[in-house]
């Protein structure tokens, strides 16, 4: 029976049930191994550094450490050194063999596993005669969230393997990108120049504003969330419309903070909604408090308006004998209203872009 007491890394790297129980295929070597392990301990480090390196190899991750690089390159040396050679000038080869050998490996390691940290940027002329003010088109291939400057100032940050793409310098009435994946816009207001951006048949509209635009290729839907500011979105086919027609209405949406709006792409239509998690919208310079000591129920669900930017609709004669103690702060807007629900025998839900707050009110 093997001693595997004795083994290295490189051992259990070369051993055939070591491998198969890496790819999980056989239950007969996951209870070995498991069973093992526990008789092993002092052996846990060493399993766990080749069986990462194994499912390196086998499944090629984004990346892995220096030190399964230096054990790739340590082995390929020490199999060299085993080896006495009997002539000087085979061991010189030899050495020399195992230096390129490693190289190779950290080469290709490299070249395989370590992540791409710059975001492709290309310029293209718009046509064949001239290239004045090129096309830019912006792809993040890193694996984290890449910042895109556009020429006004404004900024964008793009998702993994998503694309924009603008002209090299806004000209005429008109700021233009082209959006394919995910990108967070934060752009600079310029009334005389409205900012647009198109994306898998919706268009996006603002003057100056924060907001996201998830738009992948394979979704059927595209969702737009404003962080700050006021959006409006219609889709392209109403652009179009406006564009043959200039007493043409376009139909469109407006969303303000904390609204968020999916287009439905095979029949154009539109849902407006309640972002996940509603943020304070209040300028620093005015932190909202939320104290509450004995308050009005009316007051409290003004404050809650006013530094979320979210309609409360209740019934004001019913509630009017209610009030609020409780000492809250950051907590999430419906963590919060869960609490002040609670507090006063209420409930809410969320309707499209508002909360309904319902209750037999207070004595």
């Amino acid at each position: 029976m093997i001693d595997y007491s004795k083994f290295e890394v490189e051992d259990f790297i070369t051993d055939e049930s070591f491998g198969e129980w890496v790819k999980g295929k056989s239950d007969k070597h996951t209870a070995f191994w498991e069973f093992w392990l526990e008789a092993h301990p002092e052996k846990k480090e060493i399993v766990k550094q080749a069986r990462q390196l194994l499912e390196a190899l086998k499944n090629q991750p984004t990346a892995i450490n220096d030190d399964e690089i230096s054990i790739e390159v340590a082995k390929v040396v020490s199999q060299v050194e085993e080896e006495q050679p009997r002539l000087l000038f085979l061991w010189w080869g030899k050495v020399a063999a195992a230096a390129v050998v490693a190289l190779g490996i950290g080469v290709w390691f490299w070249a395989t596993f370590v992540p791409n940290t710059t975001a492709t940027v290309a310029t293209l002329p718009l046509n064949s005669t001239t290239t004045k003010n090129a096309k830019v088109e912006v792809i993040n291939n890193t694996n984290s969230d890449y910042t895109a400057s556009l020429p006004d100032g404004s900024s964008v940050v793009l998702k993994k393997g998503s694309k924009v793409s603008f002209i090299e310098k806004f000209v005429g009435d008109k700021r233009e990108v082209f959006l394919t994946g995910e990108g967070f816009f934060n752009v600079v207001r310029n009334p005389a120049q409205p900012f647009y951006v198109y994306a898998n048949g919706l268009v996006t509209r603002v003057l100056g504003t924060s907001f996201t635009v998830r738009a992948y290729a394979k979704d059927k839907e595209v969702t737009v969330a404003v962080k700050t500011g006021k959006v409006m979105v219609y889709s392209l086919s109403e652009l179009k419309k406006s564009e043959q027609n200039a007493n043409y209405q376009v139909q469109s949406l407006y969303l303000t903070p904390n609204q968020k709006a999916t287009f439905e792409r095979e029949v154009e239509k539109f849902n407006k909604a309640l972002v996940a998690q509603p943020t304070i919208i209040t300028k620093p310079v005015e932190t909202p408090n939320f104290t509450f000591e004995n308050t009005p129920i009316a007051e409290v669900f003004q404050r809650l308006k006013t530094a979320y930017g979210v309609d409360i609709v209740y019934d004001a004669e019913v509630m009017k004998n209610c009030s609020v103690t409780a000492p809250l702060g950051d907590e999430s807007l419906f963590t919060k209203l869960t609490i002040i629900c609670k507090t006063i025998g209420a409930r809410y839900e969320i309707v499209e872009t508002e909360i309904v707050v319902s209750g037999r009110g207070c004595p």
